[in-house]
């Protein structure tokens, strides 16, 4: 995601990255907010992604490397945290 940020160099910039750098010039008790809730969805939604990863087609369980090799074939990166799932 690219935002505009006068001097700022960097291309791309993660939003919660962004709104906790930023927390403390402008509405600081909103930006943090923000971050928490996008943080807290991002992990729901990769949760979700690592459950549909880990059944096949017949709803039997898969090993972590068809897990890890099903989410890379959806273009998913669910598994880049380190979890008991893998």
């Amino acid at each position: 995601m690219k935002f505009e940020k006068g001097t700022q160099t960097d291309e791309d910039i993660d939003i919660v990255e962004y709104l906790r750098r930023n927390a403390a010039f402008n509405y600081k008790d909103t930006y943090i907010a923000a971050a928490d809730e996008i943080e807290r969805l991002r992990k729901e939604r990769d949760e979700a992604r690592r459950e549909v990863c880990s059944m096949n087609e017949t709803g039997l369980r898969m090993n972590a490397s068809d897990k890890k090799r099903e989410a890379k074939r959806r273009g998913w990166d669910c598994f880049k945290e380190k979890t008991n799932d893998c």
